[in-house]
């Protein structure tokens, strides 16, 4: 029986089925995926559909799994969620069961790095993953150097995560680097054991510089604005607000205007607020009023007012999210139809 192994697909389907096609794939064979099966190429969810019902095939967890597992979502895990839809949930569960590395006779995989020295079953699974932490460990213990180059190990490690452009690390018998950046335009590399034989495919184009630009739109508007703080929201504001493609700045036109709409009842929060304080005073006194105050979720707000240093600046401190600043609106009845 051979071992298949594929450096990161990162979404790049075609180029998955030509790889095998290329090395003869049988169902006696097992295929084994370093990681980072998802995100940048235009097709991961069909690379997922793929390796998970095929037998005899194993993934192991890389640095990207890992961040959607973890919820840590960066614009590529951001498309990605949205390209599976209703499924995203089915496709973390499967997550959540890929292994940190596998080790037959011949070698030992793992997406992303080893520390000399240490058993596998030992490893830290930031290192073995090459998640930020993990690299930065590696650093620390070991400088610049890659741990390649310092492994001393029997068995020979093969690995992702780095990319090494067109051709694979091959440091005989010691260790396989084998990302070569097929979803930047590079080439998918195969690695076909026990011959440890290369065998790669060339990808037409690079498809992350496209899938920039093709989901930004997509992108932003599925985010959850509401729950972002308003330095978040106008960090955002700031670098897309001159973006070349003309929806995406249309569309931060509009939220903007949308936040300035909303921002701009802060007097009128202040006033009910202020109203609000006189007619629990009026009840129940100016000591008494504090304990039925308490009741109202912008209590703060009202306490705050009696002490007569209700700011804006202090509602935006206190209210810091479009949610939370409708929330109080609501419950003041200040009505905002703006969408």
């Amino acid at each position: 029986m051979r071992t298949i192994v594929v450096g990161d697909i990162h979404g790049c389907y075609a180029e998955l089925l030509q790889l095998l096609t290329k090395v003869g794939l049988t169902e006696d064979d097992c295929l084994i995926s370093l990681g980072d099966i998802v995100d940048r190429g235009v097709d991961s969810v069909q690379v997922y559909d793929f390796l998970k019902n095929r037998p005899q095939t194993i993934v192991l967890m890389g640095n990207h799994e890992r961040k959607h597992l973890r919820g840590n979502l960066s614009y590529s895990q951001e498309i990605v969620r949205l390209q599976f839809g209703d499924r995203y949930g089915e496709f973390l569960e499967w997550v959540s069961h890929c292994p940190y590395y596998y080790e037959n006779d011949q070698a030992i995989f793992v997406h992303a790095a080893v520390e000399n020295g240490i058993p596998i079953e030992s490893q830290s699974a930031e290192v073995l993953c090459g998640c930020t932490a993990g690299e930065k460990y590696l650093e620390k213990r070991q400088g610049k150097t890659h741990w390649s180059k310092l492994y001393t190990g029997v068995k020979p490690v093969i690995f992702g995560h780095r990319v090494f452009k067109d051709h694979p690390l091959i440091i005989t018998g010691k260790a396989y680097g084998i990302d070569t950046g097929a979803c930047h335009g590079g080439k998918l590399t195969g690695l076909i054991l026990p011959d440890f034989e290369i065998v790669q495919v060339q990808s037409p184009q690079n498809y992350w510089s496209q899938e920039l630009v093709k989901w930004q739109l997509p992108v932003l508007n599925a985010k959850p604005w509401g729950s972002y703080k308003w330095e978040k929201i106008q960090a955002t504001f700031d670098e897309l607000r001159n973006s070349p493609n003309s929806e995406v700045s249309a569309f931060i036109r509009e939220k903007e205007q949308w936040i300035h709409d909303l921002l701009a009842f802060a007097p009128t929060i202040i006033l009910k607020v202020e109203e609000k304080l006189a007619e629990l005073i009026y009840i129940h006194g100016s000591k008494g009023f504090k304990k039925p105050a308490r009741d109202f979720t912008y209590a703060t707000l009202l306490y705050q007012a009696n002490a007569s240093e209700l700011t804006i600046k202090f509602l935006r401190e206190t209210l810091p999210t479009p949610d939370k600043w409708l929330e109080v609106m609501t419950e003041l009845e200040v009505k905002f139809h703006n969408n």
